[in-house]
């Protein structure tokens, strides 16, 4: 199977100078390392991985989408951001073939990089994976759930976790899937144009809420509270005026975002609700990817009323 390489930036594609600089190495490059793999290479963006965009995602799902010859594909971007990167895949990119997202820990172009094994992997992986499965990540020979995994080191060679996201492991030349691949509502219909909503994150630290932003000036608000979901009595007055405005989505400062039991009630939950907070198809997300959600779900209106506008019935 011929598989396609995406390249979108990070410390994969980095390769210093000795004078500390660097310069950048490309999908070409990329495929090079990994030696007599079949790759179709594509270079979307080269750029730190604090500057990649919804319009990033969707110059990959384009590129995907004029290479008709690949079977599946591995996306290359940096790992600050793999977690928010490979959600966003996750809700945005076509489901006609695998897609793996991976990348590395130290410089693609050092000695001793991780940027080999990790692409390794990532291969291995995009060619086990069943047709119809949502994205995963391949990094230091494990597959991970972009749903539940966080970026729990900031510099570590294996960075991710926890262990509930783990989907199953690559080694010797095998994989092995432990778990389902991950899976997460389809907006792969929006265009870049249509992912431009702003939404901010308010978190609750300790005390109420201090510099709330201007609800006028926002399209939506994920509120990070503290553990599962508490919000301080102080807070309640400016969410609830918000929420009259905009949708704010209740998340919490959790890593794994909140898990409601529904055979018991929560104090929070409930009270969250009497302010008009959403929580519906939110849980297990954290506030980062409550964010990319609320923006995908304000695009999907913002189409559906286009399409309306123009004579076409809206998405069901």
């Amino acid at each position: 199977m011929r598989l396609g390489l995406l390249s979108c930036g990070g410390t994969i594609t980095e390769r210093y100078r000795p004078d500390g600089t660097l310069d950048r190495l490309g999908a070409h490059d990329l495929a090079g390392l990994t030696g007599p793999t079949a790759w179709a290479v594509h270079d979307v963006e080269a750029v730190d991985s604090s500057d990649l965009t919804f319009a990033s995602v969707c110059g990959a799902r384009e590129a995907m989408r004029r290479d008709r010859e690949s079977g599946a594909f591995v996306l290359c971007c940096g790992t600050d951001a793999m977690e928010d990167m490979a959600y966003a895949s996750a809700l945005l990119l076509d489901r006609d073939r695998p897609v793996v997202l991976t990348g590395a820990a130290l410089p693609g172009g050092s000695e001793g990089s991780d940027a080999l094994s990790n692409l390794r992997d990532a291969a291995l992986l995009a060619r086990a994976m069943p047709s119809g499965a949502g994205p995963l990540v391949a990094f230091a020979g494990r597959a991970f759930d972009p749903v539940c995994m966080v970026k729990i080191w900031p510099q570590a060679v294996q960075p991710f976790g926890p262990d509930i996201a783990v989907r199953g492991a690559m080694a010797a030349g095998f994989v092995t899937l432990t778990g389902g691949c991950g899976k997460a509502d389809s907006y792969a219909d929006l265009d870049a144009a249509d992912l431009d909503a702003r939404v901010a994150i308010v978190t609750e630290t300790f005390g109420p809420l201090a510099g709330f932003p201007d609800a006028d000036a926002l399209d939506g608000l994920v509120v990070a509270g503290k553990g599962a979901g508490g919000i301080a009595a102080g807070s309640e007055a400016d969410l609830r005026r918000a929420a009259a405005r905009i949708p704010v989505v209740l998340s919490t400062r959790c890593p794994q975002g909140f898990h409601v039991n529904p055979a018991v009630a929560k104090h929070a939950f409930e009270r969250a609700h009497a302010l008009g907070l959403v929580t519906a198809g939110y849980e297990g997300l954290n506030a980062s990817k409550a964010c990319i959600r609320l923006v995908a779900e304000l695009g999907r209106v913002r189409s559906d009323r286009r399409k309306a506008e123009f004579g076409t019935m809206p998405t069901l």
